[in-house]
């Protein structure tokens, strides 16, 4: 233990952290309340890890920045609750919009209360209010690196002109979101149509689907996306800690309202029968023959997303045993993909 920390007998006073408050909010508020900056309080508090040469972003801080023991015993709540709050992070960067509740604000303004940023915005895979069950609001990454404190969350949350007409005229869609959100933060396997799924098999199986469903050609889009999302999406790959505990990586735009369209569409995918989804999924043949490829997907789970890709999977072995490695396999075998688009 540091000397600054054998010394500090603890704060006199700290704010309770409210329901879901990310742990880096928490602490612009304690700041706040002793008139000090973030890093000065905890510097002052012997709470930097011995390696932080320059503390991060705010809602960037976890166990790998602060010290959790130093940081428990100046403000009496314990190491694991502290834990808990911190941000599951995002390597190597963090997408260019993430997302907040502007109803969340506001119910705290209206109520008198202090502003609090909510640990479950974080990630590029929150979409969704679970209180309110509405899209979050995009917010620019680079406006949140700007906050001093927790009464300017107000300001970085600067609402958009006009949201995309699909996701304002289809509100099925944000239940289909907000469920496939839920099943995400999991920590445990979830049920899933096609029978229980471990969080490491639902994420690969988004990332199977979001890039199949992200690659349709620009003239198919045209009839189920806003023309402001037609336009290809900037994707990159984002590294995460999963609510199991499990690295997880995952291929998403860094814009939020394309992320927004995107992944409700992969989980109207997930949750609905092929026969019961309300918009037109027409998996090309290179998506056909793709997912078929994909393997230690749990059973059952192919031929809910694709079943001409589980047809294909199935008599794939037929072909080969029966044409060989010859063009007349080959022939065969694009002639059962033509056969079953």
């Amino acid at each position: 233990m540091s000397i600054a920390v054998a010394r500090h007998t603890g704060l006199p006073f700290v704010p309770q952290p409210g329901p879901d408050e990310l742990l880096g909010s928490w602490l612009l508020r304690v700041a706040q309340l002793y008139g000090l900056g973030l890093p000065t309080l905890l510097s002052r508090l012997g709470a930097l890890q011995s390696d932080v040469t320059h503390l991060p972003h705010w809602f960037s801080i976890d166990v790998s920045t602060v010290r959790m023991d130093a940081l428990s015993a100046a403000t009496h709540l314990p190491r694991s609750y502290l834990a808990k709050m911190a941000s599951s992070g995002c390597r190597p960067h963090w997408p260019e919009e993430l997302g907040a509740c502007e109803q969340c604000l506001m119910d705290k303004t209206d109520a008198g209360e202090p502003l609090m940023w909510n640990r479950n915005w974080m990630g590029p895979l929150a979409t969704v209010c679970k209180i309110h069950g509405t899209w979050l609001t995009p917010v620019a990454t680079r406006r949140l690196t700007s906050v001093r404190h927790a009464g300017a969350f107000g300001d970085a949350v600067q609402p958009v002109a006009a949201a995309p007409t699909l996701l304002d005229e289809e509100p099925a869609r944000v239940g289909d979101a907000l469920w496939l959100q839920a099943l995400l933060l999991a920590r445990t396997a979830v049920r899933l149509p096609w029978g229980r799924t471990r969080p490491s098999d639902l994420i690969r199986i988004v990332n199977a689907v979001a890039h199949e469903l992200i690659t349709v050609p620009t003239s198919a889009l045209s009839a189920h996306c806003p023309s402001a999302n037609c336009r290809a999406p900037a994707v990159r790959s984002f590294a995460f800690k999963s609510a199991a505990g499990q690295r997880a990586v995952t291929w998403l735009p860094t814009r939020l309202r394309q992320r927004q369209w995107l992944l409700a569409r992969v989980a109207h995918v997930l949750r609905w029968a092929p026969g019961a989804r309300t918009f037109q999924v027409s998996w090309s043949s290179a998506s056909v023959s793709r997912l078929a490829s994909t393997v230690g997907w749990p059973d059952g789970a192919l031929a809910w997303v694709c079943p001409n890709a589980a047809d294909l999977a199935l008599r794939q072995d037929s072909l080969r045993r029966e044409y060989g490695t010859s063009p007349s396999y080959f022939k065969a075998r694009s002639a059962l993909l033509a056969s079953i688009q």
